[in-house]
Order: structure tokens, then C-alpha cells, then sequence
């Protein structure tokens, strides 16, 4: 073979040799296009799911709320009349022990009425007669952020029983000793009487967590040690 035919040759193979570096240059390309698309499909999935999962996040949230406030309802309403039938009872009572005060004893001096009590005082009190006592409970403030869930969290200021708390309601219990959905009343140092709705859990023991969304005044109150009565649901 003449030098000018092995020129030729191997000419030829260098343009082959190319020709196959750029052929397989385009599949490489073409694979690597093939792996960013399906990521990027997969991003896109992945983003539909969250999008997803949030909507119905916030469904139930809202659900939850509708739930809390009809269960609210209910339990005024409740209140209410068992308000009305224990103040109707204590009216029916009086004059009945004055008829019989006056009939045993003719000869007994006339009964003045004294000053009128006030009537919200009586309800209480005869609610607080058919309640149960704790007289030294350990009682707290808590908040949504001191319960170790995040504002992202879907269960973020919901309570044990799926409710959300509710400021001047919300108290947390030991339903060990407070059965959930109880009546809770809270007498303060000043006198005061508070109502609340055992509707949340954390606490052991003769213990009460009472819900408020101002962090600094849960600071404030500390911790004290306050007269408690409950009433359970049954009642």
C-alpha cells in the first residue's frame, strides 16, 4: 500500500471516529434531557400533592370550627335551662318552708324579707352546690404557642376533644380527676367567678390550664392556687 492510500485511510477513519463521538454526543444529550423533564415532572407532581394536602387541611380546620361553635351553642343553651329549672325550683321552695315556719309556730313574730340578694349570685351558688369541689387546684395559662405545634401544624390550636380553644372557655384538664366536656368554674383571688369548658388535656393531677392568646398574660398570672368546682357531663 502506497503512503498516499494510508493517508486516505486513516483520514477516513479519523472522520468516522468523529462522526461517532458527535451521533453518541446526541444520545447523551437526549438522556440527559429525558432525566430533567421527568424531574421536573416530578416537581410538579410533588407540588400538586401539597397543594392538595393543604386545601384539605383547611377543609377540616374549617369543619372543626363549625363543629366547635354549634357544640358552643349547644352548651349555652343548656346552661341556660338548667339555669332557669334550678331558679324556678329555688322560688317554688321558699314560700312552701314559710307556710310551714308559720303553721308549726302560730304565735311566731312576723317575717320581714330581708334585702333582695342578687339574682346572678343565687344561680351560681346553686349551681356551685351541685357541683364538686377542688379547693386548692394548681391553675396555669397556656397559649397555642407553649403547646409545641407550629402555625403550619393543622392541629395548631386544636384541643384533646378536636375543638379550637376559645379564650374565657378553653381550660385544659386531668381526666383523671375532671372528665372532658365538664363545666369548670374558677373563683379568683378578687371574689370572681369564671366559667370554662374542660375541652383539652396536659395536666396531672388537681391541676388546670386555662387558654389565653395573650402570651405575656399567661406570664403574668404565674402559677396559683385557686378554689375549683366542677360539674361532668352526665350532670
Amino acid at each position: 500500500m502506497s503512503q498516499r492510500s494510508e493517508k486516505l485511510r486513516r483520514r477516513v477513519d479519523t472522520l468516522e471516529a468523529r462522526m461517532d463521538a458527535v451521533e453518541l454526543g446526541k444520545v447523551w444529550d437526549a438522556a440527559e434531557a429525558s432525566v430533567h423533564n421527568q424531574a421536573a415532572l416530578d416537581a410538579a407532581t410533588e407540588r400538586n400533592a401539597e397543594r392538595r394536602r393543604a386545601r384539605e387541611a383547611e377543609r377540616t380546620a374549617a369543619k372543626w370550627r363549625r363543629v366547635a361553635y354549634i357544640a358552643l351553642v349547644a352548651a349555652i343553651i343548656v346552661l341556660v335551662a338548667a339555669i332557669l329549672v334550678v331558679y324556678a325550683d329555688a322560688e317554688d321552695a321558699e314560700p312552701i318552708n314559710q307556710r310551714v315556719v308559720v303553721t308549726a309556730q302560730e304565735t311566731a313574730p312576723e317575717v320581714t324579707e330581708g334585702p333582695e340578694e342578687d339574682e346572678n349570685e343565687l344561680i351560681v351558688c346553686a349551681l356551685l352546690d351541685r357541683a364538686n369541689v377542688i379547693e386548692s387546684c394548681e391553675v396555669t395559662w397556656y397559649t397555642e404557642d407553649t403547646c409545641g405545634k407550629t402555625p403550619d401544624d393543622p392541629a395548631y390550636g386544636i384541643t384533646r376533644s378536636g375543638l379550637p380553644v376559645v379564650e374565657h372557655q378553653t381550660c385544659a384538664v386531668d381526666p383523671n380527676v375532671i372528665p372532658l366536656y365538664s363545666e369548670v368554674f374558677v373563683e379568683y383571688a378578687d371574689g370572681t367567678i369564671e366559667q370554662l369548658w374542660a375541652t383539652d388535656t396536659g395536666v396531672r393531677g388537681n391541676a388546670l390550664d386555662i387558654y389565653t392568646p395573650d402570651y405575656d398574660y399567661a406570664i403574668q398570672c404565674g402559677r396559683q392556687h385557686l378554689t375549683v368546682w366542677w360539674m361532668g357531663p352526665e350532670n
